[in-house]
């Protein structure tokens, strides 16, 4: 309903809505006006019934009386040139609420056989009928009763009337209506009309030389001369708009030449910084190496020193041993203290050279695991224990304790130079960062395989991180070193490695003088070889 009231014209709408709202007015006024005489008809109805029924009773009192039935049967009778009385009882009363029959009259044609009483309000409309009982009174005391039905024909005939005359009234206000509204419609819809075309030239074909014509003083003359006006200054607004859009057009072209230019330029300097980036992250690694190779070399030279400097008693000892058995001089007891020292020089050989060998062996796993890049299956824990012990001339000078809390049976197939990066640079961050020279401090390494992933977790109990730098930790040259050595590398190498080449996530928690732990998780199907 309201689509189809949409799609109508302006005019139609003006037309059909006083068409509406006069026939809605005309039809509530003759309804209204109809309602007002019937009501007025039918009080004077019930008006003139009981004046009838009161001269009814006064005249029938005597008969009641006297119980003279058929002198109040001739009373009744008189009422046969009455056409709306239907029926009239006389009941004689003989008791208080008895009443009993005593003359009737009732219309030609009907025939009614019970003449009880029936007991009810002075008067009341049921049925179409009107129903009056009145008492008949002697000096004021009741003898009997009077009932008298009326029907509502002179209603109906009344309403019938009513309608005879006033539909014709209606029909003909409607025709009025309808040739006002036809007129009034042409003289606002016309000019509506041509304005609508107009603006519907001008929106979609752009015809700014498009005016109206309404001749008129009125509200709609003022619009039509303003559209016009307004398509004046449209037409001078759009002269300037494409004066202007080529303007735009040709700054446009310029300037996207000078962003082509910008862009290649920020391209060239953004390439150069990303390889300057993994140089210095390269440097950094190469330069954590040579650290490495340093502090090996130094560890080795003092099991070797220590070997040399036996070997050369030993010599010494064999020598005194060959000097005097060539002279034959050579005692029993000279024999037996010579054999000790010898082999007390060749068991402190034995052992330095076997502490030197598990320093090469250690370091010789992580410098070839940080250069190879190739996965293979390895135990976390014991390669661990390989990495401290390469980080050993580093650790000594310390004496923080190193807890280490991982199952023996954890293994990962995966590059052990990565893990081997992450936990050098994450204890290299505690002895630079979280403890003072002369401080002993704990770290700790743990880790934990569930159903879906594995957590490491690395935790010191250093001075924290304070929270302007935590924001940033893991972004490249942050440090709160910078001129004393540190790059700012460390902790943006160890994040590219968790999430680049092991594809999982890191986290940071820490707060000033509560200490520092990294929450590193990885994805089972990037650390086992079932994939692979």
């Amino acid at each position: 309903m309201r689509q189809w009231y949409a799609r109508l014209g302006f005019g139609a709408k003006i037309q059909l809505t006083i068409n509406i709202v006069s026939i809605s007015v005309l039809t509530l006024a003759i309804v209204v006006i109809g309602l007002g005489f019937y009501g007025e008809f039918k009080r004077n109805l019930e008006h003139r019934v009981l004046q009838k029924s009161n001269l009814l009773a006064d005249a029938a009192a005597v008969g009641v009386v006297f119980d003279q039935p058929e002198s109040v049967n001739m009373l009744l009778s008189s009422l046969t040139v009455d056409e709306g009385v239907k029926t009239a009882i006389v009941y004689k009363k003989y008791g208080p609420a008895d009443y009993r029959y005593f003359s009737h009259y009732e219309k030609e044609g009907l025939k009614q056989t019970d003449f009880s009483y029936e007991h009810g309000p002075v008067q009341e409309w049921r049925n179409g009928e009107f129903i009056l009982r009145l008492p008949i009174l002697v000096d004021s005391e009741e003898v009997g009763r009077l009932s008298l039905t009326e029907d509502d024909n002179y209603l109906a005939s009344f309403g019938f009337n009513i309608l005879k005359y006033m539909i014709p009234v209606l029909l003909v206000s409607l025709l009025v209506v309808w040739i006002l509204s036809r007129s009034l419609q042409s003289k606002l819809a016309a000019p509506l009309n041509d304005l609508t075309k107009a603006v519907h030239e001008v929106a979609y074909n752009q015809d700014y030389d498009r005016h109206v014509k309404i001749v008129s003083d009125d509200e709609l003359g003022e619009l039509g001369s303003a559209f016009n006006l307004m398509l004046s200054k449209l037409s001078e607004h759009e002269e300037f708009r494409t004066e202007k859009e080529l303007e735009i057009v040709e700054l446009n072209a310029e300037l996207e030449n000078k962003v082509y230019e910008r862009t290649k330029e920020l391209e060239t300097s953004l390439a150069n910084l990303q390889v300057t980036q993994d140089q210095l992250v390269e440097q950094e690694k190469m330069a954590s190496l040579g650290e490495l190779v340093a502090g090996v070399a130094h560890e080795i030279n003092t099991p070797i020193g220590v070997g040399i400097t036996a070997v050369s008693h030993l010599v010494e000892s064999i020598d005194r041993i060959n000097k005097a058995f060539n002279g034959g001089t050579l005692t029993k007891k000279q024999f037996s203290d010579m054999l000790s020292a010898i082999l007390e020089s060749a068991g402190i050989v034995e052992s330095n050279l076997r502490r030197a060998a598990d320093l090469v062996k250690a370091f010789k796993a992580v410098a070839i695991d940080q250069s190879s890049a190739e996965p293979r299956l390895f135990a976390l824990g014991s390669y661990i224990q390989d990495i401290l012990t390469s980080l050993r001339p580093k650790l000594k000078r310390t004496h923080h304790a190193i807890q280490i809390d991982i199952p023996e049976e954890l293994d990962l197939y995966c590059d052990p130079g990565v893990i081997s990066q992450i936990i050098t640079n994450l204890i290299m961050n505690s002895l630079n960062h979280a403890f003072s020279p002369e401080e002993v401090g704990v770290i700790s390494i743990r880790a934990r395989l569930t159903e879906e992933q594995l957590k490491l977790t690395y935790e010191d109990n250093g001075q924290g991180i304070d929270q302007s730098i935590l924001k940033r930790l893991f972004d490249p040259f942050v440090t709160t070193k910078r001129g004393q050595g540190g790059s700012g590398l460390g902790t943006h190498i160890i994040y590219n490695l968790v999430t680049q080449a092991l594809g999982g996530r890191i986290q940071c928690v820490s707060e000033p003088n509560k200490g520092t732990r990294f929450e590193i998780t990885l994805p089972l199907e990037n650390i086992t070889p079932v994939n692979h």
